[in-house]
């Protein structure tokens, strides 16, 4: 009876885990597409660090 309980409990657990683990997938997935550049800010940026060489 008790083997069932901890069977239970553990499948339980595991459910709750994978749904925990698909909510922080999409999380991260969020965030990467929240702080990946354009093409164009990625060519300002390098403009912007040619500058500061030039001048420093």
């Amino acid at each position: 009876m008790i083997l069932y309980i901890v069977v239970a409990a553990s499948i339980l657990l595991n459910i709750i885990l994978l749904i925990k683990v698909i909510q922080l997938q999409r999380e991260l997935d969020e965030l990467k597409k929240a702080t990946r550049l354009t093409k164009e800010e990625v060519e300002k940026l390098n403009e912007r660090i040619r500058r500061l060489k030039l001048g420093g």
